[in-house]
């Protein structure tokens, strides 16, 4: 508990408080003299517990951005070891170190644009989306609410339609950010669904998903990055 200090207001000594609160809070602001969370109480093993609730896409972008920071400045090139017959590494261990890293932050930072979407949609927000549309022929339409929306309705369509709806704001969709989600969304498809090619010896003449992580180390870093 951080004490009060000499002639602070209170609201002072609100912001002095809301300061020190961890950023992953699902909700925390200024209520009455202090501060108030959005808790839970729960039996967790022989204790009766409260706790503040985190925001999943918070969680979700800090380990993306962890995952980045560890190989965001990685000269990819020094795991590598010349021999006479070729040129790899003697061990492979920061190699796939950096494999890992690779597809944590892409993932993760995926994942968070997820949550943050069906976390925004509003519950009382109904969405009509259309079908089987055919050219010529009108598609079958369904109205989703609520959790239906999070469940049926793609990310994209999430992102592009059902939030600049609800929200009343502009959709990103065709501006440069767009670019950079359907970026992340084709690496993160690209990591997820791994290709044949991916999982079986070949030459330089196949790119693998492995061969671009190695090649782009830093691609992703406008869309995740927090600096």
């Amino acid at each position: 508990m951080i004490p009060p200090e000499d002639a602070e207001t209170v609201t002072e000594r609100q912001d002095r408080l809301l300061a020190a609160e961890d950023g992953r809070h699902f909700a925390v602001g200024k209520h009455g003299t202090g501060l108030a969370h959005v808790a839970a109480t729960e039996k967790i093993g022989p204790m009766i517990a409260s706790f503040s609730l985190p925001s999943a896409p918070a969680l979700f972008l800090s380990l993306a951005h962890r995952a980045f920071a560890t190989y965001r400045d990685v000269d990819v090139s020094a795991y590598f070891n010349s021999h006479p017959e070729g040129i790899w590494p003697d061990d492979h261990t920061p190699l796939f170190d950096f494999c890992e890293q690779y597809a944590a932050h892409v993932v993760f930072a995926f994942t968070a644009l997820e949550s943050f979407a069906n976390e925004a949609i509003p519950q009382d927000y109904s969405y009509t989306s259309t079908w089987g549309t055919k050219k010529g022929k009108p598609g079958h339409k369904v109205v989703y609410s609520g959790d239906e929306i999070a469940r049926n309705v793609s990310l994209g369509e999430k992102l592009a339609r059902v939030l600049p709806d609800a929200l009343k704001v502009p959709t990103p969709k065709g501006l440069h950010i767009w670019r950079n989600y359907k970026s992340l969304k084709g690496w993160r498809d690209r990591i997820i669904h791994l290709k044949m090619a991916d999982r079986q010896s070949s030459g330089p003449e196949v790119k693998t998903i492995w061969g671009a992580c190695f090649g782009t180390p830093k691609n992703l870093s406008a869309t995740t990055s927090t600096n």
